[in-house]
């Protein structure tokens, strides 16, 4: 199973019967949640295709902002019916032109002036409740739809896992060149903390109280857990990944880890090789969070 993004689109078109024909439009965005939103054409409000649609795309996705645009068409005969009151229509034409006019003065009324008076069309609109057969039929061009989206939301989550994997690769050839200087590097830090010390306070404190205090305050400064840590985070990153599934959340807690290890490893660290190296991988880990951010 791989990771999915949360971006996708998908169409589908087919007939419900003889009488509609539907065409379904999906597209989805990164949400926290599952946000389902569906629209139709209509002007009524039809409950029952939208909770037929609704339930295709709640069974299909997990995360993201997912709008649902639903247009349904009639055949031929099955349209608006529109019907013409001709007696009302030729009592509004005697009316107006029984109405007296000054000298010289000529009236010109269209059709579409005495169309216009409320009540003498009347459009009747087509039934649009659906009977069994036409639900099932909704339900199978929905599916379509959704697996079009799926597909798109698959392709995509592979492109980010790659994406991912190159930057999480910087953040890992960090943590391998630095991990050997760890002994090193906290040898160099007591050194120079006993330098320090000595050269504040010269022969009034003992020598080895001095070598003392050097050692413990290059043990706070160690960064052996960190690194420990680091590998823990990016290793279980590496697992969920390949797991696939609905990850985006937990990769998204797992970045901010990332990241928090290697922010107090700067603070302990701050040889100018180290640093700059730390900051490459710093920036490594905030691209892979904003690309996860984009899973579901």
């Amino acid at each position: 199973m791989n990771v999915v993004s949360m971006t996708g689109f998908g169409r589908a078109r087919g007939r419900l019967s003889e009488r509609l024909a539907v065409a379904v439009v999906v597209r989805s965005v990164n949400h926290r949640y599952l946000d389902t939103q569906v629209r139709t054409n209509l002007r009524d409000e039809v409950p029952e295709i939208e909770s037929v649609v609704r339930a295709v795309v709640e069974k299909s996705f997990e995360r993201g902002r997912v709008t649902v645009q639903v247009a349904v068409e009639h055949g031929q005969g099955s349209g608006p019916q529109v019907s013409l009151d001709a007696a009302q229509i030729a009592r509004v034409v005697e009316q107006l032109a029984a109405i007296p006019l000054p000298e010289g003065v000529a009236a010109k009324v269209t059709i579409g002036e005495v169309l216009a008076v409320p009540g003498l069309v009347t459009v009747t609109m087509p039934e649009t409740l659906l009977d069994p057969s036409e639900t099932e039929r909704l339900r199978a061009v929905t599916a379509e739809a959704v697996a079009a989206a799926l597909a798109m939301r698959r392709t995509e989550g592979e492109q980010i896992a790659r994406q991912v994997a190159a930057e999480l690769g910087e953040v890992r050839s960090f943590v391998d060149w630095f991990e050997p200087q760890i002994a090193e590097h906290r040898r160099a830090l007591m050194e120079r903390a006993t330098e320090r010390i000595t050269a504040l306070l010269g022969s009034v404190v003992d020598q080895a109280r001095i070598a003392q205090e050097g050692a413990v305050l290059a043990d706070r400064a160690d960064v052996a857990e960190e690194i420990v840590r680091l590998r823990a985070h990016l290793d279980s990153f590496d697992a969920r990944v390949r797991g696939g599934g609905a990850v985006g959340r937990t990769l998204d807690f797992l970045c901010q880890e990332i990241h928090r290890e290697l922010n107090t490893l700067g603070s302990k660290c701050r040889e100018l090789g180290v640093a700059d190296r730390l900051v490459d991988a710093k920036s490594a880990a905030e691209r892979v969070r904003e690309q996860v951010q984009n899973l579901e």
